[in-house]
């Protein structure tokens, strides 16, 4: 039988793949980046209501992976990570404005890179530490 927070797992992976694909358009969007990223951010926030969902459902529990199969510790990581790729859209977007003054143009290059590197890491550990251990075998 699947686990009753797997819907909220697939569901929180299904708005990090979204921002995914998203994320090129924004930073080919430069000067306008926080406007494109605004389809970004939203997945973004939509995978942090369904992890946070998780969470809350877990914290009374107090799971922890392992030996639980899913855990507090997954999800927090998880949303931690989230949080440093939503602070890193603010921060690009601050400096988008400004390209292509050096200091903006290192400043929008380091912070889409922490999103475009940080994503599929996210997407990943939402597979391995929430989605599998909760699918039927």
């Amino acid at each position: 039988m699947a686990g009753k927070l797997l819907p909220e797992a697939i569901a929180a992976k299904g708005f990090v793949d979204t921002a995914i694909g998203l994320h090129p358009a924004a930073i080919a969007a430069a000067n306008g980046y926080l406007a494109a990223a605004a389809g970004t951010s939203t997945a973004l926030g939509n995978a942090v209501t369904a992890i946070g969902k998780i969470q809350t459902a877990l914290m009374p529990s107090g799971a922890i992976a392992p030996p639980s199969k899913i855990g507090v510790n997954i999800t927090g990581a998880i949303l931690s990570q989230l949080t440093t790729v939503l602070t890193a859209i603010t921060a690009a977007g601050v400096a988008a404005p400004l390209l292509p003054e050096p200091t903006a143009t290192t400043t929008f290059g380091v912070q889409t890179g922490i999103v475009t590197t940080t994503l599929p890491l996210i997407s990943s550990a939402i597979t391995v530490g929430l989605i599998t251990p909760q699918s039927p075998v």
